[in-house]
């Protein structure tokens, strides 16, 4: 009898399968592969994609009307400045305030274009009006964010700003060396655009 009784106790044993010890160090492994081949899909979604160069686009607007001429003092306050001054070569008219956002984004661009073609006396330049500032208050913004180089007139009433038409900041007009207004730019100008509107000017004259 005892012998029966201990026989059957090894069969049960035998019934009940692997010990949950065994199963837990055999689950481990595997939920530890499947962590790490989690943890590899998310990083590799949530990556961030390159971001693609700036491209710019060709200019959509083609006009061909004579600026408009002006005097408006520089913001030393003691030199006038109309774009008859500048005939005989390329300006890009350009309308902002402090106040403007993208206008603040644009004026590195507007300085360094500047600059590179400054010892040309027939290559492109720019200036930048200030719309309703004071002298004061345009260059301790300036000085702020590190803009010495870029001419800048002051419409402070405004009048100039209405004889153009303009609406929107930032606003550039792309004058010809002739005088005439070609292209006209609504939004923040980027570096590369103005070499692409400095070659349209280029085309419209080759073309004439």
């Amino acid at each position: 009898m005892p012998k029966t009784i201990a026989t059957q106790v090894e069969r049960e044993k035998s019934r009940t399968g692997p010990s949950p010890t065994l199963l837990i160090l055999l689950i481990l492994p595997l939920f530890g592969i499947f962590v790490a081949l989690l943890m590899l899909a998310l990083e590799t979604r949530t990556q961030p994609e390159p971001t693609p160069a700036f491209q710019p686009a060709p200019p959509r607007s083609v006009l061909n009307f004579k600026a408009r001429d002006f005097e408006l003092p520089l913001l030393n306050g003691l030199t006038l400045v109309s774009p008859s001054d500048y005939a005989g070569r390329p300006l890009f008219l350009n309308f902002w305030a402090s106040w403007c956002a993208p206008c603040v984004r644009e004026l590195p661009a507007l300085e360094e274009f500047a600059a590179e073609h400054s010892g040309d006396e027939n290559g492109p330049t720019v200036l930048a009006i200030n719309l309703g500032e004071t002298a004061a208050v345009i260059s301790s913004f300036l000085a702020e964010i590190g803009i010495v180089n870029l001419p800048v007139a002051m419409d402070i009433n405004e009048v100039v700003k209405r004889d153009y038409g303009v609406q929107n900041l930032p606003t550039t007009f792309v004058i010809n060396a002739d005088g005439m207004v070609r292209h006209l730019k609504l939004g923040e100008m980027k570096y590369e655009e103005m070499g692409v509107y400095l070659a349209a000017l280029t085309n419209d004259t080759a073309e004439q």
